[in-house]
């Protein structure tokens, strides 16, 4: 197959992937509420209103078969659903580049990758976001404070205690720990607090520089993985017979 030259390495691989399970694909079924919409370039992204409120209830796009753009867009809307569209014109693409980044792929561009300089496919997704921004901006005018939204967890993670989160949890950690050729004994999930905050400790197996991006790769594996929102923390413990346990 001939590489897609509006396809950076890095996401090639997961894009192909979402393309063959795209979920939110379509027009927008029949409503009264207000949908706000943009076109570009034969590409269509449609956001739902719920009621009076800026919350996205729904999210559709439509896209040429095959196109890289698609993937982009599908996760965008998964993300918008349930969110101000505030988050969605602000961090949506964000979300989307960071769910189709294959994890040990390298970056294709020096310094902080982002949606405007990750490659042509992210093009026209960045011009309905902003098309959808300025439709917003008319109806509601423009926010002056500072967005801070946070995807809450699942009723049925808050339902559970302490044993239950970490039995959900720890399989997932136990999978990734294979997946990367790392052994049981490098790190440990010690605690989950009363924010539901996941504290790790760590042995001297893994080297300190090491640690920021296996805590990144693992939080990100953890959220694919669970659908909520896994925050990770690290304490440091050199005797791995020491480590607290829940």
């Amino acid at each position: 197959m001939i590489p897609d030259p509006a396809i950076p390495e890095a996401f090639a691989g997961p894009i192909s992937d979402r393309l063959q399970h795209l979920v939110h694909e379509g027009p927008v079924p029949e409503t009264d509420a207000t949908v706000i919409s943009a076109e570009a370039k034969g590409m269509r992204l449609s956001l739902v209103l719920d009621g009076d409120t800026e919350t996205v209830a729904n999210a559709r796009f439509s896209a040429p078969a095959g196109a890289p753009e698609a993937a982009i867009l599908d996760l965008l809307c998964a993300h918008a659903i349930g969110a101000p569209i505030r988050e969605v014109i602000e961090h949506g693409l964000i979300f989307a580049l960071q769910a189709l980044r294959a994890p040990k792929a390298p970056s294709p561009v020096a310094g902080i990758l982002t949606p405007r300089n990750a490659g042509a496919c992210f093009k026209t997704p960045l011009r309905l976001v902003a098309a959808i921004r300025r439709e917003t901006e008319a109806r509601f005018g423009r926010h002056k404070d500072t967005n801070f939204f946070d995807r809450p967890y699942s009723d049925a993670w808050s339902k559970l205690d302490k044993i239950g989160k970490r039995d959900i949890v720890q399989p997932h950690i136990d999978g990734f720990k294979a997946a990367n050729g790392i052994s049981d004994g490098a790190f440990e999930l010690v605690e989950i607090d009363q924010y539901d905050r996941l504290f790790l400790a760590f042995t001297d197996e893994i080297a300190a520089w090491d640690k920021p991006v296996l805590l990144m790769r693992l939080e990100r594996w953890l959220r694919e993985q669970t659908g909520e929102r896994i925050e990770l923390f690290t304490e440091v413990v050199k005797d791995a017979n020491r480590i607290r346990r829940l």
